[in-house]
C-alpha cells in the first residue's frame, strides 16, 4: 500500500482545515441572518444550520484523529520531524522550531479536541446508549462553544500554514473561494419575500401585510426580480 509523502499530508489536512471553517462560518452566518427570511423553510435552513456544526466539529475530530496509521496533525508532525532536511526553505533550527511550536498549539488545543472526540464518538458519529438516555449529561459534559471550535481551526491552520511555507515555500489558501455565496441565495429570498409583500399590498392596501417583514427591503434600479 502507499503511503503519502509530507507534502500530500500537508494538502490532505489543508484542506479539511479550509472545509471545516467554510461550515462554520455558514452556520454562523445562518444564525445571524434574518429570521423572517428563514421562516419559509425552517426545516431546511435548522438543518442546515446544525449539519455544518456538526460536520465542523467532525473536521476537528478527523484532523486530530488517534485512530492508528490515520492521517492527522500529530502524524503530520511525525512525519516533518523525521524529514526535516527535505524542507526547501529555512534552516534546521527555523524547522525544529516550527515543529516545536506546533506541537505546543496541539497540546494547548488538547482540552477543546477532548471534548469535540467525545462529542463525536458519543453521539456526532456513534450513537452512545448512555448519550440517548441522557442526552442532556452529554450536552453538559462535553460543553462546546463557537469560540472554542473557532480556535481549534485556527490554531490547526496556523500550525500548516508555518510547516508548509517552510516546507516548499508556498502558503496555500485560508478560505475557500466563495464561502459566503449563502449570502447571496439569502439576499435573492429576501428580495423574492419584499416584492411579494410590495405586490400583497399593492393588491390589499397600503399596511394590509400584517405578517413580520425582512429587516431590509431596500430595492436597486439594477434588481432584476
Amino acid at each position: 500500500m502507499s503511503k503519502p509523502n509530507l507534502k500530500q499530508i500537508l494538502d490532505a489536512l489543508s484542506r479539511q482545515v479550509l472545509v471545516g471553517k467554510a461550515y462554520l462560518e455558514i452556520a454562523k452566518g445562518l444564525l445571524q441572518s434574518d429570521p423572517v427570511i428563514r421562516q419559509g423553510s425552517e426545516i431546511f435552513w435548522g438543518l442546515t444550520i446544525n449539519g455544518s456544526l456538526q460536520l465542523a466539529q467532525i473536521t476537528v475530530a478527523k484532523l486530530y484523529d488517534r485512530t492508528p496509521g490515520a492521517i492527522a496533525v500529530p502524524a503530520m508532525l511525525y512525519h516533518a520531524a523525521c524529514e526535516r532536511a527535505t524542507f526547501q526553505r529555512g534552516s534546521l533550527a527555523e524547522v525544529d522550531e516550527a515543529i516545536f511550536k506546533a506541537a505546543q498549539r496541539v497540546i494547548s488545543l488538547q482540552p477543546t479536541v477532548r471534548i469535540i472526540r467525545k462529542r463525536r464518538n458519543k453521539w456526532l458519529v456513534h450513537l452512545d446508549p448512555e448519550a440517548v438516555a441522557n442526552p442532556v449529561a452529554l450536552t453538559v459534559k462535553a460543553a462546546l462553544t463557537f469560540p472554542e471550535l473557532e480556535s481549534a481551526l485556527k490554531a490547526t491552520e496556523a500550525t500548516l500554514v508555518d510547516l508548509a511555507s517552510l516546507y516548499e515555500g508556498i502558503v496555500f489558501a485560508t478560505d475557500l473561494r466563495f464561502k459566503d455565496d449563502f449570502k447571496s441565495a439569502l439576499n435573492w429570498i429576501r428580495t423574492a419575500k419584499c416584492r411579494f409583500i410590495e405586490d400583497f399590498e399593492k393588491e390589499f392596501g397600503a399596511g394590509s401585510w400584517r405578517d413580520l417583514r425582512p429587516h431590509d427591503c431596500s430595492r436597486s434600479k439594477f434588481e432584476l426580480i
